[in-house]
């Protein structure tokens, strides 16, 4: 199973040492990943700093940042670095004390963001092969280390909950990380049948032709869906070009408490899928979440 870094996003104010840290990053991994130089976050910073309306800009931030695949190095020296380096080149946007008032405000942002599952605060510019070991670390995460990256995101969001929270695995479609103790979990056992029955007597009757347009469907079928207003309120698989797509909705989650065991039953859902369609061993597994709602509870009823 893989948990894969989608951007990696550097930040923090001029003359933090991004360009070069990029470069180092690239050097040692060989361009594993793609390296995003600013994000949503330095439009923010810099609308606050010039006194512009950013309520969409905190919007898109958020965006950015509860794509759990998206990782985010916020570069941050201290002061006397920048200065210095300020003395030694200069800058061509600022003047010292401009410089120092965007550097206070990517200082502030780190106050507030720094401690989010998927952002790394960097001060020194020695910890190029700890930031490349814990990223290739996340990437290897299982489904528990998952579940509690989501409960870090919604302990540190407003009112303990984080809302549209959205991530991408991959697995090979051996299913080896199906923690199948985990399917006996008593308060949603009855729930998890009830959802694995309707799903496999959907592609039974679609393949069947047992449908609106009584017409057999084959395994390139976009009809095989599971939709419900419950908490897992969608699930969506379409097979294309050795690709079992999975799709999964969560209107509401309670990431503390139940959320490990919803990954798992959707993560066995697919390989449930997998068999139901026949297919073979070269085909790999895609498997797409978004959580609308997800929260601590005592917070969030």
């Amino acid at each position: 199973m893989k948990f894969p870094t989608q951007q990696l996003i550097l930040e923090g104010p001029d003359l933090a040492g991004k360009t070069t840290l990029s470069l180092d990053i690239h050097k040692l991994t060989k361009y594993r990943w793609n390296i995003q130089d600013r994000s949503a976050l330095s439009m923010l910073i810099f609308a606050k700093f010039y006194n512009r309306d950013s309520f969409d800009l905190i919007e898109n931030f958020k965006n950015e940042l509860y794509n759990l695949n998206n990782r985010f190095i916020m570069l941050l020296p201290d002061w006397d670095t920048i200065s210095n380096r300020y003395t030694q080149r200069g800058d061509e946007l600022h003047d010292l004390i401009s410089l120092k008032q965007t550097y206070n405000l990517f200082e502030a942002a780190i106050e507030e963001f720094g401690n989010y599952p998927n952002v790394m605060v960097a001060r020194n510019e020695n910890c190029l092969q700890l930031i490349v070991d814990n990223l290739l670390r996340i990437e290897s995460f299982s489904l528990k280390q998952i579940q509690q990256q989501i409960c870090q995101l919604a302990d540190n969001s407003e009112n303990k909950e984080a809302l549209g929270v959205n991530f991408t695995i991959y697995d090979d479609c051996n299913f080896k990380h199906l923690d199948e103790q985990a399917l006996e979990y008593e308060k949603e056992r009855e729930y998890y049948t009830k959802i694995k029955d309707r799903v496999v007597e959907k592609i039974i009757n679609e393949l069947c032709g047992i449908n609106s347009k009584n017409t057999r469907e084959s395994k390139n079928s976009r009809r095989f869906i599971y939709t419900d207003d419950t908490c897992i309120s969608l699930a969506n698989f379409n097979y294309r070009k050795d690709c079992l797509d999975c799709h999964f909705v969560l209107r509401s989650s309670n990431v503390r408490d139940t959320l490990y065991y919803d990954l798992n039953f959707l993560y066995s859902l697919c390989k449930l899928v997998f068999n139901q369609l026949g297919l073979n061993d070269k085909v790999y597994c895609r498997m797409r979440f978004t959580i609308n709602s997800a929260h601590i509870p005592n917070i969030i009823e």
